[in-house]
């Protein structure tokens, strides 16, 4: 037995979903999720240039009015006249009588075969990223072609603007000055 599972990921569209391990749209998804499984669901969101989170949830609850049913219900008689709950036996090899948890944070209940899932994604940047973008901009030498004069405007504006340290300003504008006109 299974359930679908909506998983939204508000204010970001773009924002890749994937459920255990695999990819399932973007912004929203809809997912078949088996209802023995509801406790074992991991949901990754990651939006371009920005960390993964993952979200894992680990709650089920137990559906006693579906075991209820399935006792009455699909109770047989073997040719002895014995009771025999086959619906029972089948419905706890299937998982039938569990749910989401929808005490669970991000989990709520649409229908009974229905439930949504409520990402709150962070977005933050990727470090990596961020630090990859400043370094170029220290790495870039200046062009050669200019005066030292000029060179030493533009270093004294890479300093005032933040993005060379005092110590990085005093090693280049050394370099500048030690070079041939």
């Amino acid at each position: 037995m299974k359930y679908n599972a909506k998983v939204q990921v508000p204010n970001h569209p773009d924002a890749a979903i994937s459920v255990n391990g695999e990819w399932m749209g973007k912004g929203e998804a809809n997912v078949l999720v088996k209802r023995r499984d509801a406790d074992k669901l991991e949901i990754t969101v990651q939006e371009e240039n920005r960390e993964a989170e993952t979200t894992h949830f680990t709650r089920k609850s137990f559906r006693g009015w579906a075991f209820v049913g399935t006792l009455l219900g699909w109770t047989g008689m073997t040719p002895t006249y014995i009771p025999l709950p086959w619906g029972v036996v089948v419905d706890a090899c299937t998982g039938a009588w569990w749910k989401p948890d929808v005490t669970e944070k991000g989990v709520s209940k649409i229908d009974y075969d229905n439930f949504l899932y409520t990402i709150n994604y962070q977005a933050i940047p990727k470090e990596s990223s961020a630090i990859q973008q400043e370094e170029t901009k220290k790495e870039t030498p200046l062009p050669e072609s200019k005066s030292k004069a000029d060179k030493l405007r533009e270093l004294k504006q890479l300093l005032d603007e933040g993005v060379l340290t005092q110590e990085e300003y005093e090693k280049e504008k050394a370099k500048i000055l030690e070079s041939e006109p």
